[in-house]
């Protein structure tokens, strides 16, 4: 049986400012499978917490346009990547989008374990298949400082996608904005993951969404003022 759970918490930093978390989550079944989204809306930008829910919210919908068979397997994922932002562009009133930029990731599994991420700028996204942990975010290329993101970027080349089954108990994709990866060494990063799966494993939906919540906003690296959002696909 397919699960999934995810959670989504304002960082210190925001929390000291009195201000809303720059985040955004969606998270919902779809034909015995799951649509999970995740943004991060660009800390520079005075609308970016609108533009992150734009984000995830036109995703999905994006996403329950696709017919009931297997065809959607087979779409091009640079259309599907372009009508995503094209309806992101649609939902935003202002002139200049880039006021509201953010990145996004998005994973759509079927109820056969069939899945296909798509990503846009930072954050990480982990596949766990038969044992094995790959992660399927790029390496990030260019200044330190630099985020491809909705709103700046309109070129094809921005985008990473990868396509994913799932098929023993166990095999998991993972996705999570950087204020996770960011704090998560490389060497780390496959023991990080498992032990995410293993304690989403063990709870309900809904504890399970319980139990990240309080590790994210517990979150055990020293200093750390970033928002956090990770939601995982999983076969138990």
């Amino acid at each position: 049986m397919l699960r999934a759970a995810g959670a989504s918490v304002a960082g210190p930093g925001h929390l000291r400012l009195g201000e809303d978390s720059q985040d955004a989550l969606s998270l919902k079944g779809w034909r015995g499978g799951w649509i999970a989204a995740v943004a991060d809306g660009l800390g520079s930008r005075a609308q970016s917490a609108r533009g992150a829910r734009a984000a995830v919210e036109a995703a999905q919908a994006v996403a329950r346009t696709w017919k009931r068979s297997g065809e959607w397997r087979d779409l091009p994922a640079r259309q599907v990547a372009t009508d995503i932002y094209r309806r992101w562009l649609r939902a935003l009133p202002w002139s200049d989008k880039s006021m509201a930029a953010t990145t996004l990731l998005l994973a759509v599994c079927d109820a056969h374990g069939y899945a296909r991420v798509w990503q846009m700028g930072d954050g990480l996204v982990i596949s766990l298949v038969n044992g094995r942990a790959e992660v399927l975010t790029p390496t990030r290329s260019g200044f330190g400082n630099e985020t491809r993101a909705l709103g700046t970027d309109t070129s094809w080349s921005a985008w990473n996608t990868q396509d994913v089954i799932l098929v023993r108990r166990g095999d998991a994709i993972l996705l999570m904005t950087d204020g996770i990866s960011d704090d998560v060494p490389g060497e780390l990063v496959e023991g990080f993951a498992i032990a995410v799966r293993r304690e989403l494993r063990k709870r309900s939906r809904r504890a399970g969404r319980k139990w990240l919540r309080r590790e994210l906003t517990h979150w055990a690296t020293p200093g750390h003022t970033d928002d956090k959002t990770l939601a995982a696909i999983f076969l138990d």
